[in-house]
């Protein structure tokens, strides 16, 4: 794994000791304290508008992943998926949307990006749009993670004003703050679930705004608007899953249009009409993205990907019938140790059988659960939870939730991001169920209620939680900033051929990767073939000076490469 794992038993037993301690401290206050609690007037003029609040959440997790930065600073990638999501946004910093084939391209080839018949990243479009707004207008792609998960922790707040009072909604995004927006790897990566979850947020608020009595027409319109662009973020940063919680919001939205009492043509413009020319445009520009960089408007890049690099299928064997990888000839045998470490990191040879599955599912769970909710948010998200299955408002939200689970379970890999979209409804729920505890007006309830805010506060600042924990620290050394140190100071450009001891290698902390425009890059990264094999680079890189590394991710070996000055 490129993470150290962590220790998630002591977590709960931290979490929990936390929560029990802030509870007896809220308790005793509430109980023999009677401390007098007066809305100030800041607040009160905040929650006088649903705007203000967005903002206010905004501008926390603004500052307060800003005050973070002598501390933790900008994160450097690190993993395979990050540098595929840079190699994206560098395409596009350069105002195209794919790279021709570099020369020998072979040496150049590698995890989640494809190499013919254009050079470009496997994955869909939005976290490289955003990382590319932020190299673009910022020169650092990492500013477009930090302002897409400040807009995601404003827009849960925003959508959860449409289904509770505007106090408990600011509660709901400042909690998102506090767990997404300073020390969790979606803020300190380029591979987290912000743009899915800032989808998921915005399609869900939209679409049960959207047929509220008293709205004007061009009120709908920008609502109908909002959604249609929420669910091509989703199409574009998390499709299948995106997919999945997509299903019950359009049926929601076909099914209101059906049975609402408005004026047919006023309806049309309103509503479908925003939707419909929204998501055609959309279809046509994912099209023209396709074509240029798969060479087909209908071949995706990463179904490209898919046959390209077969590793494991998308779904489970057990339900679906696939069958295994295709023993496909691979041009590199770290690709080969690659499909390996994933059939064994993501449980493959249990989902043969149903007692491995049903454990498999039930490990899923459980990471999910500590990573999204914890201890304390445990006994709120499940009182929301059945307070939404009660009231046929809310109802939307569980099946969103319902439809997104049963997608991840239904896929042999998953990552802790892909439930992503249905991230405001887990916040849903923990805020409707501390709303419910609240308003039992007992002394127990209310000192709970404070003991989880402060719990979850204290546990995510401190690390000692799932949510900012886990995927924080890296198990390796980071070798590509080692040698590029060492380079830094050699005049002209540098070609790295990269050997691995691939007994010890683990291939998710892969060196060769590089950007955009192979010719202003100053370190190319390219994978030794052999002698014989590297001469080929000569020709087509003749302007650099070669270099070889070799390591087994603890030993790293830098040595000048006189590879061209022999025939």
């Amino acid at each position: 794994m490129n993470y150290v794992p962590i220790n998630g038993l002591r977590m709960l037993a931290v979490e929990s000791g936390i929560l029990f301690a802030a509870f007896l401290i809220a308790y005793i206050s509430l109980r023999f304290l009677h401390p007098e609690v007066r809305q100030p007037g800041w607040l009160a003029w905040i929650l006088g508008s649903n705007l203000r609040s967005v903002v206010l959440v905004m501008a926390v997790a603004l500052a307060g992943r800003a005050l973070l930065l002598p501390v933790v600073g900008i994160p450097q990638p690190r993993i395979n998926d990050e540098y595929s999501y840079l190699l994206m946004a560098d395409t596009f910093s350069h105002h195209r949307l794919s790279n021709p084939t570099p020369p020998a391209w072979q040496h150049f080839e590698t995890f989640h990006v494809n190499m013919t018949p254009t050079y470009h990243s496997k994955y869909p479009v939005s976290q490289g749009i955003a990382l590319a707004f932020g190299q673009i207008v910022f020169h650092q792609p990492w500013i477009g993670v930090y302002l897409s998960t400040a807009l995601l922790c404003g827009a849960i707040c925003w959508c959860l004003q449409a289904f509770l009072p505007p106090g408990w909604a600011l509660l709901g995004g400042l909690l998102a703050v506090v767990r997404f927006a300073l020390l969790s790897y979606w803020m300190n990566s380029y591979w987290g679930g912000s743009m899915a979850a800032l989808g998921g947020a915005l399609a869900l608020g939209a679409v049960v705004r959207l047929f509220q009595p008293g709205l004007t027409n061009p009120r709908r319109s920008i609502l109908a608007g909002a959604f249609a662009i929420a669910l091509l973020i989703l199409a574009t940063s998390r499709p299948y899953e995106g997919l999945a919680l997509s299903i019950p919001l359009l049926a929601y939205f076909g099914y209101q249009t059906v049975r609402a009492r408005i004026g047919t043509k006023a309806l049309l413009r309103a509503t479908l009409l925003p939707v419909v020319v929204i998501g055609l445009a959309g279809v046509v520009l994912m099209g023209y993205y396709n074509q240029k960089t798969t060479g087909s408007p209908l071949l995706l890049p990463y179904v490209l990907y898919q046959r390209t690099y077969p590793d494991l299928p998308l779904a489970l064997p057990l339900f679906l019938g696939q069958r295994g990888r295709p023993h496909l000839p691979v041009s590199d045998p770290v690709f080969e140790k690659w499909y390996a470490v994933l059939a064994e990191e993501h449980g493959y040879q249990q989902t043969n059988t149903v007692a491995g599955l049903a454990a498999l599912e039930a490990r899923r769970l459980g990471i999910n659960w500590l990573f999204y909710v914890g201890p304390a948010l445990s006994l709120p998200v499940l009182l929301g939870f059945l307070s939404c299955l009660m009231q046929r408002r809310l109802r939307i939200a569980v099946a969103v939730t319902i439809t997104t689970g049963a997608a991840i379970a239904l896929s042999i890999v998953s990552q802790l991001h892909y439930f992503s979209p249905a991230t405001v409804a887990v916040y849903l729920f923990a805020v409707a169920g501390l709303q419910y505890l609240w308003q039992q007006q007992k002394d127990g309830e209310r000192a709970f209620v404070l003991a989880v805010c402060l719990t979850v506060v204290a546990v995510s600042l401190s690390r000692q939680t799932g949510g900012t924990a886990m995927n924080a620290v890296f198990a390796f050394r980071d070798a590509r900033k080692w040698v590029a140190q060492q380079l830094d100071n050699q005049p002209g450009k540098q070609l790295v051929l990269v050997a691995y001891d691939l007994q010890q290698h683990y291939p998710g902390n892969e060196l060769v990767h590089n950007g955009a425009d192979f010719n202003s890059e100053k370190i190319l990264w390219a994978r030794s073939k052999g002698e014989d094999n590297d001469r080929e680079l000569c020709q087509a890189y003749a302007d650099r000076t070669f270099w070889s590394v070799k390591t087994d991710d603890v030993n790293i070996s830098l040595t000048p490469l006189d590879l061209c000055q022999h025939p």
